[in-house]
């Protein structure tokens, strides 16, 4: 209800109703609402004290020159983060026109606003709005009094990319003028109504990106002026494309992808003549593609990508002549690509990976000189690449991977400067490598794997952008030449199972950064260069199969960040750098059958190799081995066994003794010990252990144990604010059925364990409290609570782009505490949102071991892990192997479900489905239709992009829609974050990076740099 002196003015008599001077009175309540703080400069013209006609000179203001009365008012880009809409906006009766887009205005839109008689035009777009939209006032119980006025005069409204939520606004045929409706990227749910059919005047209709279900109403069907409509994204409707709609007979534009539609394309679509836009993609489409879609000759833009269709590309497709895009990928198409298809005079991008086709690409595509995006991958095709399709030299991308294309590179590829990706791997092509490919100036990929190419690299290489130079399993020969120096952004040097000779040259030192470098299964001679060492981004590298001679050089231990080294099965000598003990970030080495000699050193990050690290090197002696190191120089010295070996006979009976003696000792301590434990156990009595000086009893800590203290609940107990009588406050956890009897002393164990560790980002055990029947683990309290409670709550759109980029590197740094730096490592087992608390200074700390286990030894996996553990949309997919063992099991099945079995990877895995939520604001599971979680929600989102591969493209496709105003360099962290979570959820687990290589690349971002260092 609005305040008393709002209803007073809107009830004056006539004389003083719609007057300049209220609405220079309402201008100021404006104001005042708007701009609630002083310090902002924002309106500052507007004088609250001016009298009329003076306020028709404020910025944004238009009056009626007439009558000075206040008909348009536009603050577009104002920002007014800090202020709200007040009722007094009504007060301005013969505004028109209202437009404030892109101010990052918070709050709900008052109800006067739906009864404003003039008003035409309302544009609220790219706001942080929230609440439900107005809707009509109550109607009166007398039947002959009018129904209360709801947007009488609107033609436009405009409320895209807020937050509300609730039902659509009932619209209908009261509002006969309206042209223009878009109500998208909202949170609006419910169905469509079917009185949007009776909006007569419509000619443009957005419900896009909102969470709306039902059918799509046939209604809608009777909009014969509308133009554009979309209504897909997000939205999950029941059952398919309604066959009314082939009655629009205006539309020119209907996207309805990525909104759960069944059933078969409806032929009746094809009556739409002035169609130019079809987007039906990312649904669950069925059946052929009717042929009737061939008499759409307007059409420019046709997407049916990422449904279930079958049959083959339609003959009748001939007749459209003046396609630009035509996308078709990820169904069960089969057959031929018709030859007609290369002939479209206009075609620009042509999408049609992962179905059935076969056949040979049409002769003639790339000729008509437009050609940008060719992605044939994944099917059966044959024969040759066409020769022309760089013909008018504006091809982009040409992606011809897993298919049977054979015969060679056409040369004029070569010459095609506009490339930025180049990917035919996996095909039967031979013949050398066209020399330009390698000097493209756009491209940030070429990857030719897995060919039968021949020849060499040319002696000119370049690129400023290259990021991924992949050759691997071909019969390419000759040497690196220098030349592949030059090639400042590579990330990504893959050579392996070549026939390259002769040396690495030390030009690839200035490689700055460079991650992962691969010339394994080559010929290559001579030493490792120490240049190498330039390459300080060096994460793995691999020169294992080769001929490579002289020594480790021992400036390898300067790579920092270096997590795997594979130099195997070469002709390396001398010692192992004693240094590389120090290199922490290495979990995998193998420097195996070599000539290598000397000592193993067994101290630092060496402890976790074993044997299968170093074996075929005759020279190497020392742990891990059974023999030590003999005698002699160089290597340590055993005492000799000579005279005195009868006193040490002596001495050694003596300590024998002595050790029986205290035996006895402890063992009746132990005894009395066992009975007091007894005794306190059948009284019930509660012990705290302590990692640390506590100021607190254990009584003080079971006094806390209330239900008004309960904060939380899960699988493994509940969670309960304490606060002590000295002031502690704590999170105290009751585990559930464990208790500190005899046959839970590994738990006690692994708990003293935990209570251990000490680390900035890890949430601090205290100490646990126990009885025979229960466990109470005591931890610090964080007052902000989770990070899923905070990202998921009306807070969310707080937590703005800079501190999402630091929480995921303050806790990327604490899993990486876990993983690499704990002795012993542990797996957490339970990465999720809910388990990143934040402290008062919104720092992140990891928490909640309930599910860790310890990892022993130098062994990569856990084999005490007995239950399936993890939370439902967090568990990593199962790896192929495990699939192959049983095909009737779900692909979404986890790792943990097939194995019982997990390793530090399974935990990448989950952090990466955080960095999701930071990204898109969205819980992992829930809001996605069934089966889907918000990893293939996202990877399902970006396929459909023109360019999958552009991280920019598909941060704006996924991004949080409340975080839209954030400024654009503050935006581009959550490109970043996009890049790193999606390594992070590789369905291989050997192909995502190990918590320190993530902690490396978010430290990447200045912005995301925890305070302390990892």
């Amino acid at each position: 209800m609005p305040p008393l002196p709002v209803l007073l003015l809107l009830l004056l008599v006539p004389a003083c109703a719609g007057s300049p001077e209220r609405d220079a009175y309402a201008l100021g309540r404006l104001k005042a609402s708007l701009v609630p703080s002083s310090s902002s400069s924002a309106l500052a013209d507007w004088d609250p004290a001016a009298e009329p006609p003076a306020h028709c000179a404020f910025s944004g203001v238009t009056c009626d020159p007439a009558t000075s009365r206040v008909v348009a008012l536009n603050l577009t880009g104002v920002p007014l983060h800090g202020g709200a809409l007040p009722p007094e906006l009504a007060l301005l009766d013969a505004l028109a026109s209202l437009t404030l887009a892109a101010c990052a205005l918070p709050g709900r839109v008052p109800p006067q606003l739906a009864s404003m008689p003039a008003l035409r035009h309302l544009n609220l777009s790219n706001n942080n709005l929230s609440g439900p939209f107005p809707s009509p006032p109550p109607s009166s119980v007398d039947a002959d009094q009018q129904q209360p006025p709801y947007f009488p005069a609107l033609e436009l409204l405009d409320v895209y990319n807020n937050n509300f939520s609730g039902p659509l606004p009932p619209l209908g045929a009261r509002h006969a003028a309206l042209r223009y409706l878009h109500l998208g990227g909202n949170y609006f749910n419910g169905s469509i109504p079917d009185s949007f059919g009776d909006l007569a005047a419509l000619q443009y209709l957005g419900l896009n990106g909102n969470w709306l279900t039902g059918r799509v109403p046939p209604h809608l069907g009777r909009l014969n002026r509308l133009r554009e409509m979309y209504i897909g994204y997000y939205n999950q409707y029941t059952g398919g494309v309604p066959p009314e709609l082939g009655g629009l007979d205006a539309l020119q534009r209907l996207d309805m992808s990525s909104c759960a539609l069944t059933g078969p394309v409806p032929p009746e679509l094809a009556r739409l003549t002035r169609l130019d836009t079809l987007f039906l993609s990312m649904n669950q489409l069925t059946g052929q593609i009717p042929p009737e879609l061939g008499r759409l000759t307007g059409l420019l833009s046709l997407d049916l990508s990422i449904n279930d269709l079958t049959g083959e590309i339609p003959r009748s497709f001939a007749n459209l002549t003046n396609l630009r895009l035509l996308n078709l990928f990820r169904n069960h198409l089969r057959g031929e690509i018709p030859a007609f298809v290369g002939d479209f005079p206009r075609l620009e991008v042509l999408q049609v990976w992962d179905n059935n086709l076969t056949g040979r690409l049409p002769p003639g595509l790339g000729r008509n000189g437009r050609l940008q995006k060719l992605d044939v991958t994944g099917n059966h095709l044959t024969g040759t690449i066409p020769p022309d399709l760089c013909a008018g030299r504006r091809l982009q991308m040409l992606v011809l991977m897993e298919n049977g294309f054979f015969g060679s590179i056409p040369e004029s590829l070569g010459g095609c400067k506009t490339l930025t990706r180049v990917r035919l791997g996996k095909n039967l092509l031979s013949g050398p490598v066209p020399a330009g490919l390698f000097d493209l100036p756009q491209a940030d990929m070429l990857e030719l794997t897995d060919n039968m190419l021949t020849g060499e690299l040319p002696d000119v290489i370049g690129g400023d952008k290259l990021g991924m130079l992949m050759l691997g399993n071909n019969a390419i020969g000759g040497r690196i030449p220098p030349a592949i120096g030059n090639l400042p952004a590579l990330q990504t040097l893959s050579l392996e199972s070549n026939n390259f000779t002769g040396p690495l040259p030390p030009e690839i030192g200035r490689l700055r950064n460079l991650t992962r470098l691969n010339a394994s299964g080559n010929a290559l001679t001579g030493a490792i260069p120490r240049e190498l060492t330039g390459c300080a981004s060096l994460g793995a590298v691999d020169l294992s199969r080769n001929g490579l001679t002289g020594e480790i050089p021992d400036a390898v231990t300067s790579l920092k960040i270096l997590c795997t080294l594979n130099v195997s099965r070469n002709r390396l000598s001398g010692e192992l750098p004693s240094a590389m003990t120090n290199m922490t970030s290495l979990t995998t080495l193998d420097v195996s059958y070599n000539q290598l000699s000397g000592p193993v050193p067994m101290r630092g990050q060496f402890l976790v190799f074993n044997e299968s690290s170093f074996v075929g090197n005759p020279g190497l002696c020392g742990a891990p081995f059974a023999d030590a190191c003999p005698a002699g120089d160089g290597y340590p010295r055993r005492r000799a066994w000579g005279w005195d070996s009868k006193k040490a006979l002596v001495w050694l009976v003596a300590m024998l003794a002595l050790l029986v003696l205290a035996a006895l000792l402890l063992g009746a301590r132990k005894a009395r010990a066992a009975w007091r434990e007894a005794a306190r156990r059948r009284s019930g009595a509660w012990k705290m252990t302590a990692f640390q000086k506590l100021d607190f009893s254990a009584d003080d800590v079971v006094e806390c144990l209330k239900e008004d203290n309960i904060i939380g609940k899960g699988g493994a107990g509940i969670v309960y604010h304490g606060v002590t009588p000295g002031g502690t406050e704590l999170a105290i956890k009751r585990l559930v059925g464990r208790g500190c009897g005899d046959h839970d002393r590994g738990f006690t164990a692994e708990v003293t364990t935990l209570g251990r560790i000490r680390h900035r980002n890890i949430v601090r055990l205290l100490g646990f409290v126990s009885n025979r029947e229960t466990n109470l683990l005591l931890y610090e309290y964080m007052p902000n609570g989770s990070l899923g409670e905070m990202l998921h709550g009306g807070k969310g759109g707080h937590l703005g782009w800079d501190a999402r980029a630091r929480v995921a590197a303050e806790a990327a740094c604490g899993l990486c505490y876990l993983h690499h730096d704990c002795a012993p490592r542990i797996i957490h087992r339970d990465v999720k949102s809910n388990n990143i608390l934040l402290d008062s200074a919104f720092e992140a700390h990891v928490a909640d071991f309930g599910l860790a286990k310890f990892l022993g030894g130098g062994g990569a996996t856990s084999e005490c892990m007995s239950a399936i553990a993890g939370s439902y949309g967090y568990i990593a997919p199962a790896s192929s192997d495990s699939l192959s063992l049983n095909p009737f099991l779900s692909v979404a099945a986890s790792e943990y479900a097939y194995t019982l079995r997990v390793d530090e990877k399974s935990d990448v895995y989950s952090f990466g489905v955080v960095l999701l939520e930071l990204i898109t604001g969205r819980r992992p599971v829930g809001s996605f239709g069934d089966g889907v979680d918000i990893v293939h929600w996202v990877r399902k989102v970006t396929a459909e992009l023109p360019d999958p591969s552009d991280a920019a493209a598909a941060v704006l496709a996924v991004a949080d829609r409340r975080l839209a105003s954030e400024p654009a360099a503050a935006a581009a962290l959550a490109v970043d974050l996009y890049r790193v979570a999606m390594a992070c959820v590789e369905e291989a687990s050997t192909a995502r990076p190990t918590m320190r290589e993530v902690v490396h690349m978010l430290s990447n971002s200045a912005a995301a740099q925890p305070d302390n260092a990892c």
